[in-house]
């Protein structure tokens, strides 16, 4: 069953895969909770690493120690607390079952479930250079919901195996199968979606060679900004990285083709041309239903705190916090990047610029945070981040770029 199972594995992060196939194995430590089991999980865990074809002998010897290392310490936790082999019991009702095996199967599957997180987190730190506690609280915690949502489940199966046979308990977990091969196939449309974002990006700054990395690098400190400094919830950091990636999609199209690659500074016609991008970009996502959401975003990326900016000449808290977000990301790229009509600006030159329109342009109180963080050099650092793109409502997440391929959790 855990290998039908892994027939069905899941992205959950670019380093990161997942199946249900715990809880067939979680079954087997309530069944037959001996070495037998741990042996055989890592025959499962081995040949299902074949099947994959991983390209990477390192990766398949992980996933097998964890397996095993975690089923063997789940077994030992399910002794430890009286814990007996349910695969000959018999009870006369489902009730009587869970009474005799809730509790050590909770703490198994908590064992199992630690164990892992444990390992794979420390594979995903040392990899990817990330500090242990940022994988522990921040990644794994979404990471681990599968194992968590399954661990209940495992007392239904068990019980229609012990009282109805293999087959029953075989239906329960086709039903998931099921579930789970429709999130299989959504998570492949978003992953299409998210590739087609990453074209349209490439296709808009390939129409000018001084805007190359553009849309990345303001994802990338417009995120930073959220979560580090302001500490926004996730779902709202999501959405200010999408519509970061998106703010300048409007200068798709012929009229803004030459003035974006015009050597020296714009006329003001040229510059009356530039401004309709916000409104263009706003207009082009609003045909898009993954993407209204983050529509006002685009359409008020360049309004001023004191009302002077454009599309709609907005001030103050009237403009959405993440517009106001990306205007600071933006400005740090423009500013620090070269021009012909100008040499690039250094960290200090932006600061006293942040400082003299303070009030201005910016947000006063997003700025003073800035200014006075202890992490503001990093906002000119040079590490790449890359967003995992699903549509504006889901559960997408920006990361460091990983070198570390999927690994089963």
């Amino acid at each position: 069953m855990a290998l039908t199972a892994d027939t069905l594995t899941y992205e959950l992060a670019d380093y990161a895969s997942g199946t249900i196939a715990s809880m067939p194995y979680l079954a087997a430590v309530l069944l037959v909770p001996n070495w037998l089991t741990a042996l055989a999980v890592a025959a499962t865990s081995a040949v299902a690493s074949r099947r994959a074809r991983s390209d990477r002998l390192t990766k398949a010897a992980f996933n097998i120690a964890q397996g095993t290392i975690g089923i063997s310490l789940a077994i030992a936790t399910y002794h430890a607390l009286g814990g007996t082999g349910l695969g000959q019991a018999r009870f006369s009702s489902f009730l009587g079952f869970t009474e005799a095996a809730m509790w050590p199967g909770l703490a198994a599957a908590l064992t199992l479930l630690l164990t892992n997180s444990i390992l794979f987190g420390l594979v995903v730190a040392v990899s990817q250079a990330k500090p242990i506690r940022h994988v522990w609280f921040r990644d794994l915690p979404r990471l681990g919901l599968g194992t968590v949502f399954q661990a209940p489940l495992v007392f239904p199966f068990v019980w229609l195996y012990v009282s109805q046979g293999p087959m029953a308990a075989l239906a329960l977990l086709a039903a998931m199968l099921l579930v789970r091969w429709g999130q299989v196939k959504h998570a492949q449309v978003q992953r299409v979606n998210g590739q087609l974002v990453d074209l349209i990006i490439r296709s808009m700054e390939a129409q000018s060679r001084y805007t190359s990395g553009h849309s990345q690098r303001v994802q990338r400190n417009s995120v930073f900004i959220a979560r580090e400094i302001l500490r926004l919830p996730d779902r709202e950091v999501e959405r200010i990285g999408i519509a970061a990636l998106l703010h300048d999609i409007g200068k798709i199209g012929e009229k803004y083709t030459a003035i974006l690659n015009k050597e020296g500074k714009l006329t003001l016609d040229e510059r009356r041309v530039m401004q309709e991008h916000a409104s263009d970009g706003a207009n082009l996502l609003a045909t898009m239903s993954i993407f209204r959401e983050i529509v006002p975003l685009v359409r008020h990326h360049h309004e001023h705190w004191d009302g002077s900016g454009y599309p709609s000449g907005l001030s103050g808290e009237k403009i959405p916090l993440a517009a106001r977000i990306i205007m600071f990301a933006d400005t740090i790229d423009a500013m620090t990047s070269t021009r012909p009509y100008r040499r690039s600006m250094t960290p200090s030159d932006v600061r006293a610029e942040f400082t003299r329109l303070r009030g201005r342009q910016f947000d006063p109180k997003i700025a003073d945070m800035l200014l006075t963080s202890h992490r503001w050099s990093e906002l000119f650092s040079e590490t790449p981040f890359r967003l995992i793109q699903g549509d504006a409502g889901s559960r997408s997440r920006v990361v460091p770029t990983p070198e570390l391929s999927s690994i089963a959790l």
